[in-house]
């Protein structure tokens, strides 16, 4: 473990040294030196990352939520265990860890954090393992405002932040285990070439659609609408449900543009969304912006809108 890494305060964050452009990433131009520049130890850090480390050891990562464990499986593999403290069908906006799950904070090697405001809980939970390397894999990306003025967590929700925390990732990984950064490099290499042909199809597909608006319950797709040029109308008004003006607005909206699908997550009891439903005669159509299998989502998420698009 990092026994030369504590220090007084509640934790470390390890911080990218140089912002890297998301169209930069996912063009593939993206220099050596800035790979290997994303985490620095600076004078906060005494040690190296991988003190006491040898071949047969397999990192202990905890993160906030199953998408961003998906990142961290595709860049570390078999080389990385990884515990996820947002259990399956939890809120995380209002979730806080469990017993248990602070004994997997404590038993940690390194914490990934998804950053932009999720983790309200994050200094609490690291009360209970200082040593533990802390990585912040929003460092970089360029955060958008809900309601103008709270920050929008929901960054994995773009290819071209995701690609940017995956590089973070990567550059933790090897900040911690030098002694396997090819490895690391070479499998975030092969993960990256993957989105870029992704978000190719998905602009592609975007590119066709004259109408571009589609209606959510809850707004977890601000970043995939700006990515690819749509609108997203969320039924939810500044995370509260909505009011009878607003909804007959939304209402006169979703008909007026031919609107008949309607998008929830189900980590929210969408009964505004039925409401509004039934009266445009839509239907109801789940998307899970918390899936783990992050590219399969991804793809998911993209056909399924592009067919509420007539």
């Amino acid at each position: 473990m990092l026994s030369d890494f504590r220090k007084s305060s509640l934790f470390i964050i390890i911080l990218a040294a140089a912002i890297i452009p998301a169209a930069v990433i996912l063009s593939g131009c993206i220099s050596e030196r800035e790979e290997s520049a994303g985490f620095t130890a600076g004078e906060s850090l005494k040690g190296t990352g991988d003190e006491g480390k040898n071949e047969s050891d397999v990192i202990s990562a905890a993160t906030t939520i199953a998408p961003l464990a998906g990142l961290i499986s595709a860049v570390g593999k078999d080389r990385v265990r990884v515990a996820v403290i947002v259990p399956p069908g939890a809120e995380p906006h209002a979730y806080e860890p469990s017993p248990s799950q602070m004994k997997e904070i404590a038993d940690a090697d390194i914490y990934i954090m998804n950053g932009a405001g999720l983790e309200f809980w994050m200094e609490k939970a690291l009360l209970v393992n200082e040593d533990m390397l802390v990585v912040d894999s929003s460092r970089g990306v360029e955060l958008l405002n809900e309601d103008g003025k709270h920050t929008d967590p929901h960054i994995w929700m773009s290819l071209e932040n995701a690609a940017i925390q995956v590089e973070n990732i990567c550059n933790a990984l090897i900040q911690f285990d030098r002694k396997n950064a090819e490895y690391y490099r070479q499998n975030k290499d092969s993960f990256l070439e993957d989105m870029r042909a992704l978000d190719r199809e998905l602009k592609q597909t975007f590119a066709a659609k004259k109408n571009r608006t589609f209606i959510v319950y809850h707004p977890a797709w601000s970043y995939f609408a700006r990515d690819y040029g749509l609108v997203q109308v969320p039924i939810m008004e500044e995370e509260k449900e909505p009011g009878p003006k607003y909804l007959a607005g939304l209402i006169d909206m979703a008909r007026e543009n031919n609107i008949s699908v309607i998008f929830v997550d189900p980590q929210f009891n969408p009964k505004s969304a039925e409401v509004i439903a039934r009266e445009m005669n839509a239907r109801i159509v789940v998307l899970d912006p918390l899936a783990e299998d992050y590219l399969q989502n991804m793809r998911h998420t993209g056909e399924e809108i592009s067919k509420s698009l007539k």
